[in-house]
């Protein structure tokens, strides 16, 4: 019999299984974590449809949201398509364009149309197509490309420019350097589709993304300055 202040020592299997649910607590939660940082990797390099939503907040950088389409006071026609095809040069090459012409004293619809190009990555700042923030990485993290349709209506005694700059990923069997056979890419050009303009079916290899709200406005608003200081550069050339 042992003595009344003799102390006992600590069963082994009581002190294994302490030890074991503090292990698996640990594992637990470990577990968790990584499967939170695999979730994440997931939704920012999967080449699926995760990003295949319109945002309606896009990134304004602290800018005032401008009106799509943008109403501007009736001024030289000519003028206006050069100042908004300049604009548009700055970010896409444009492929088609259609001036506005007066036929029997009706004006005409100008509209713009542009090749895709592929997105401006953090390595190429100088690519002004991809805003800052999301849009920059993930563009560095997939193969995304943009295109731009832009619309010049005359309206009464103003133009309306319509602006939509749709957003694509690319969409591929396998993973570009892959050992095991595959289909190629499905374009000879990453940066220009080799397909008839005229056609409406899009090409092969590339998910719509819907349209890029962000690249939008920051043409909507240098488009607006652009004609703002044209309209104020004339008025004190008048006044000269």
């Amino acid at each position: 019999m042992p003595q009344p202040n003799e102390s006992h020592p600590i069963s082994p299997l009581r002190n294994r299984g302490a030890r074991g649910d503090r292990l698996d607590r640990t594992a637990s939660r470990t577990q968790r974590y990584s499967g939170a940082l695999m979730l994440l990797l997931v939704c920012i390099t999967s080449g699926c449809r995760v990003f295949s939503y319109d945002d309606p907040s896009p990134n304004l950088m602290g800018h005032p949201s401008v009106q799509n389409p943008l109403v501007i006071p009736m001024m030289d026609r000519w003028l206006v398509m050069d100042q908004v095809s300049d604009e548009i040069d700055n970010y896409f090459k444009i492929y088609r364009e259609e001036r506005i012409r007066v036929l029997e004293g009706i004006m005409s619809e100008g509209w713009i149309e542009t090749h895709p190009k592929i997105g401006g990555t953090i390595a190429e700042p100088w690519k002004k197509d991809s805003m800052p923030g999301f849009d920059r990485l993930h563009a560095t993290l997939q193969t995304v490309r943009r295109f731009a349709k832009v619309r010049v209506i005359p309206s009464g005694n103003s133009y309306q420019i319509d602006v939509k700059v749709f957003k694509e990923l690319e969409d591929l069997n396998q993973p570009v350097g892959a050992t095991a056979k595959g289909q190629l890419r499905f374009d000879n050009s990453l940066d220009r589709n080799q397909y008839d303009p005229w056609l409406k079916k899009q090409p092969d290899g590339w998910i719509p993304m819907g349209r890029d709200f962000a690249l939008e406005q920051q043409i909507l608003r240098n488009v607006q300055k652009r004609l703002s200081q044209v309209a104020e550069d004339g008025l004190q050339f008048q006044d000269q």
